[in-house]
């Protein structure tokens, strides 16, 4: 795989986890995205294609540029297509230079102010944002050089009651005819996206292990030193095995999707560097290389 197809923002990664279907792309100051069709949702937009556009909700992680620079095309893409307004979600302190940005994009393309209060949302850590009847975005506080937002998704299950559990179906339905309560609803943490961040991240919050699905970074690896994570804000591979070793509930999702590596790697040191995981960790992991 050549170094331009592994950076062209525009070919994501296909990757299915059961029902959950999405398209991925992340290297580090180029660009990172997670499309969630099934949630009308996409975590991270410092690229945004048509298929982008298509989901309506949008939870920045931060704002540089490589994660929210594509916000304005995607309110514009939207419009033209005659869809609902955006609904774009920040960290509470980025929200009025994220207004102020979107108002500089319509004086420069010749557009009166529009009101954006519906629009931008600035978040805080244990905030929630309801995605119809099933699903709950919870944030919480991420380590990084900007303020910053983690976000997990979880979903509410309807679960038999014990009671009722290897009842024939026809007598659960006549149950629930007479009024009897036969099922109560469960909450499944269903994805966990963690953007830039440092290591401090998950030692704070151990709970994102419990999320079926878990995207961190590992921005740095290989013979790369430590120092340049801990400068700039991120988390290289070494600390996530060492973290693991120390504290496995942390790592300990189904599924675990390394992303946002350096643009300095190719594909293999990046296939080598998974190649390295120790056994345990490394077949529950999926390295995010575009194309």
């Amino acid at each position: 795989m050549t170094r331009r197809t592994i950076l062209n923002a525009g070919l994501p990664k296909r990757l299915n986890f059961g029902a959950l279907e999405l398209d991925a792309f992340a290297v580090s100051g180029l660009a990172s995205y997670v499309l969630a069709p099934s949630l009308d949702a996409c975590f991270d937009l410092g690229h945004c294609g048509v298929e982008a556009s298509r989901l309506r909700h949008v939870f920045l992680s931060h704002t540089h540029q490589d994660h929210a620079g594509a916000v304005a095309r995607h309110l514009s893409l939207r419009a033209m297509n005659g869809a609902r307004p955006s609904r774009l979600y920040c960290p509470v302190e980025s929200a009025p230079a994220l207004v102020d940005l979107l108002h500089a994009w319509e004086r420069l393309e010749g557009r009166e102010p529009s009101d954006l209060s519906a629009v931008v949302h600035g978040l805080s850590a244990g905030d929630e944002v309801t995605l119809g009847r099933r699903f709950t975005v919870r944030c919480f506080e991420a380590v990084h050089r900007l303020a910053s937002l983690a976000y997990t998704v979880v979903e509410h299950r309807r679960a038999l009651r014990p009671e009722y559990r290897g009842m024939p179906g026809a007598e659960v339905h006549a149950a629930a005819m007479r009024g009897e309560l036969v099922s109560d609803t469960v909450d499944h943490n269903l994805l966990t996206y963690v953007g830039d961040s440092t290591i401090e991240t998950l030692r704070r919050h151990p709970e994102v292990g419990r999320s079926e699905v878990l995207f961190v970074e590992a921005t740095h690896m290989l013979t790369t030193d430590r120092a340049a994570s801990a400068r700039w804000g991120h988390t290289h591979l070494d600390e996530l095995v060492e973290l693991w070793r120390a504290a496995p509930e942390t790592l300990a999702s189904r599924h675990v999707v390394l992303k946002h590596f350096s643009m300095k790697y190719t594909a293999d040191e990046i296939a080598r560097a998974h190649a390295a995981l120790p056994a345990g960790l490394r077949e529950r992991v999926t390295m995010l290389v575009g194309g």
